[in-house]
């Protein structure tokens, strides 16, 4: 499930990909919540190429 800071990076990753600039986190959690949408217990899932982005861009160093 996505969770609050995931949301938000998510939403980032979909930014970059459709070359749109980001509104500030505070902005976007507003928006979210006036379209009633609970950052923090939304009931989705990550998926597409956004997801892709930001789970390659967000995962743990291995080296």
């Amino acid at each position: 499930m996505v969770g609050p800071e995931s949301f938000y990076g998510l939403y980032i990753s979909w930014c970059l990909l459709h070359k749109i600039n980001p509104i500030p986190d505070t902005e976007f959690r507003v928006a979210m919540r006036r379209r009633r949408i609970d950052v923090h217990h939304s009931g989705l899932a990550m998926t597409g190429p956004a997801a892709a982005d930001y789970i390659l861009a967000t995962r743990p160093d291995t080296d």
